[in-house]
C-alpha cells in the first residue's frame, strides 16, 4: 500500500509522524510532500539571530520575529522504522495534477479533496486540537474518514455547527454523512511518548534528576486576537502605560487589573514564586510565532520553542512535568496522558476575543469538562494565579487514576500507544470496501 502525508508547515509532523512510522513498521511506501508555495524559513544566519536578539530586548518588536516561516517543511524528521520519499510541490494545483498522474491508495491531508479530483483518490484527515470545527460541515462531509480522538468531538462538532447555524435541523442527511465518516481511533501524536525517555530529557536540558518541573504556556499574545485587554491589560508595556489606556477607553473594569499586576509579568512572579515554594523548576514552552516576554524568560529556568515535532518538544517536556499551567491550551489532553495535572488560566471571552459559542461549548470552565475535570484538571482565574498560586502546593493538584481514566475515555479515547495502527486498520479497511 502507499500512502501521501500532504505537510503544508513543518508542524504538521506533529499530527501525521508517528502514523508515516507506523506506515513504514508495516512495509507500506510512504511519500510526504511538502509545500514550497511559501516563503522559506530564515537561515540559521546573522539575519535569523537578530531577530531573536530583537524580540528578546525589546517585545514591542516580537513581532518580526513571529512570522510561520519557521515551519517551513524544508526536511522531514528521522523517522524509526524506515525513511519515507519526500516529494516536493508548489501550490495544491500542481499538487493535485501530480497526484492525479501517479494516485497514491490513500492520501491524508488537512483540507477536504477537490470534487474534480480524477481518478478519486481515498481522501483521510486526523483531528488535531479543533482543527475539525474549523472545516465545516460540507467539509467534513467530503471526506472518506474523518479520524477522531473519541465520539464527544462528533458531537461537539454537530452541535457547534448548529449554534453557527451552518448546519440546520432539517439537515439531517448532512449530519448523517459527517456521522459516518467518523472513527474514532485515539490521538497517534501521543504514541511516540513510549520513545521517550525523560532522564534523557532531563540530562540533554541539564536539569536536575530529582526537582519537579512546572511547565508554563504563557498566553498566546501574538497570533490570538489583539483585543484591549491582551494589548494594554495582560500584555501592557507598563502600568502607568496600562492606567493611561484604561483611562483614555474608559474601560474602568480592567483599573484593579493594571494597579494589582494581573498580567503576563505577574502570572509570570506568581509561577517563579510558586515554583522556589515547591522547590521547583519553571520550564517555559512557547511557539515562534508567540515569543515569550523577556520578563517571563529573566524568570524561567529554561525557555524552550519547537524545537522537533518528533519526538515533539511538548511531550518531551510533559514527559518530565509534575504540573502544567497553560491558557485553555489542548495540551491538557496530552499532559493528563502522561499523568501531568492540567491547571487552566481562564481570561473571559472578551478578553481573548473569542465568539460566544466557542466559549460555551470548548473553552469554559463547567465541571466535568476539559478545563474542570476534578482529579485530573483544574482552573483559576488570572487573578487567583497571581494572588494565591505562590501560597499553594504542587499535591494541591493531584492527578487521581479513576478520574484520569474517565479524562481520557472522554476526550483521548483510548489511553494506550496504539492510535497509529487503528488509523493504518482503518486505512486498509477502506480500501477493502467495494
Amino acid at each position: 500500500m502507499r500512502l501521501a502525508f500532504i505537510i503544508e508547515r513543518r508542524n504538521y509532523y506533529r499530527t501525521f509522524a508517528t502514523a508515516v512510522d507506523a506506515a513504514l513498521k508495516r512495509g507500506w511506501r510512504v511519500d510526504c510532500w511538502h509545500d514550497w508555495a511559501q516563503p522559506p524559513a530564515a537561515a540559521p544566519n546573522l539575519r535569523a539571530r537578530a531577530k531573536r536578539w530583537i524580540a528578546g530586548r525589546w517585545p514591542g518588536l516580537e513581532r518580526a520575529a513571529s512570522d510561520k516561516s519557521s515551519e517551513f517543511p524544508n526536511s522531514a524528521p528521522l523517522f524509526h522504522c524506515g525513511t519515507p520519499r519526500v516529494l516536493i510541490y508548489h501550490g495544491k494545483t500542481e499538487l493535485l495534477q501530480r497526484l492525479a498522474e501517479s494516485p497514491p491508495d490513500a492520501v491524508f491531508a488537512a483540507w477536504p479533496p477537490p470534487s474534480d479530483l480524477v481518478p478519486r483518490i481515498p481522501w483521510i484527515t486526523l483531528q488535531h486540537m479543533m482543527n475539525l470545527l474549523y472545516l465545516g460541515p460540507k467539509g467534513l462531509a467530503a471526506f472518506d474518514h474523518v479520524a477522531c480522538s473519541s465520539r464527544y468531538w462528533l458531537d461537539r462538532s454537530l452541535d457547534y455547527f448548529r449554534r453557527l447555524g451552518e448546519l440546520q435541523e432539517g439537515d439531517s442527511e448532512l449530519a448523517t454523512a459527517i456521522a459516518k465518516r467518523y472513527t474514532a481511533v485515539g490521538v497517534p501524536e501521543l504514541d511516540q511518548t513510549s520513545l521517550i525517555d525523560p532522564a534523557s530529557v532531563r540530562a540533554r536540558l541539564g536539569l536536575d534528576a530529582d526537582k519537579p518541573v512546572v511547565l508554563y504556556l504563557p498566553y498566546p499574545r501574538k497570533s490570538n486576537p489583539q483585543t484591549f485587554w491582551v494589548k494594554h491589560v495582560y500584555g501592557t508595556k507598563g502600568r502607568l502605560w496600562g492606567l493611561a489606556a484604561v483611562l483614555a477607553t474608559g474601560r474602568h473594569g480592567y483599573w484593579r487589573h493594571v494597579v494589582r499586576g494581573w498580567n503576563d509579568a505577574g502570572a509570570a512572579d506568581a509561577l517563579r514564586a510558586f515554583c522556589d515554594a515547591n522547590d521547583a523548576l519553571l520550564i517555559v514552552k512557547s511557539r515562534r510565532k508567540d515569543p515569550v516576554s523577556r520578563h517571563t524568560a529573566e524568570r524561567a529556568d529554561r525557555v524552550l520553542y519547537d524545537e522537533s515535532y518528533y519526538p515533539a518538544t511538548i511531550l518531551e517536556l510533559l514527559s518530565i512535568a509534575s504540573l502544567c499551567v497553560h491558557f485553555f491550551s489542548s495540551t491538557a489532553y496530552e499532559a493528563l496522558f502522561l499523568g501531568v495535572p492540567s491547571l487552566c488560566v481562564t481570561p473571559s471571552a472578551e478578553d481573548m476575543g473569542l465568539p460566544p459559542v466557542w466559549m460555551e461549548l470548548l473553552n469554559n470552565t463547567r465541571e466535568g469538562g476539559v478545563f474542570n475535570f476534578p482529579g485530573a484538571s483544574y482552573h483559576l482565574s488570572l487573578p487567583e494565579l497571581v494572588e494565591d498560586l505562590p501560597r499553594r502546593s504542587l499535591k494541591d493538584f493531584p492527578v487521581e487514576p479513576a478520574a484520569r481514566a474517565r479524562f481520557l475515555e472522554t476526550f483521548v479515547g483510548f489511553d494506550d500507544t496504539r492510535s497509529s495502527e487503528r488509523l493504518l486498520d482503518l486505512v486498509a479497511g477502506r480500501r477493502e470496501t467495494p
